[in-house]
């Protein structure tokens, strides 16, 4: 059984040592020279460009899911234990009944449409 060498060896065309160019060409000819070169040196630029932004995009969602998360996790938890301190109390934030939805303070960014107002 031949080995994997032999099989190998056994495969590969030799080298030919003349050129294998047509007749009339020249190796300078053939090759891509200054443009190909700019071509590829921009592209690789394109490139590069491109996977900085998608990093700054994929950055930038994920802190925002992040302080959505803390948000949530903020409203959650400050909302039921200021209604269970204040049920406790005997009085709400809600004008006095322990029911309904529990009002939060207002934060700085609430109001889409503008500012927040001193």
């Amino acid at each position: 059984m031949p080995t994997l060498l032999t099989v190998l060896t056994a495969a590969t065309p030799a080298p030919s040592p003349e050129n294998t160019l047509r007749p009339g060409l020249d190796p300078s000819q053939v090759s891509p020279g200054l443009v190909g070169f700019l071509m590829t040196f921009l592209l690789a630029a394109a490139v590069v460009l491109l996977v900085m932004d998608f990093n700054r995009r994929n950055r930038r969602l994920r802190y925002r899911a992040q302080y959505a998360e803390q948000r949530a996790a903020e409203d959650h938890v400050g909302g039921y234990a200021d209604d269970a301190a204040a049920s406790q109390s005997g009085t709400s934030r809600t004008g006095g009944s322990s029911e309904g939805d529990v009002a939060r303070p207002p934060r700085v960014g609430d109001r889409r449409d503008g500012p927040p107002r001193a």
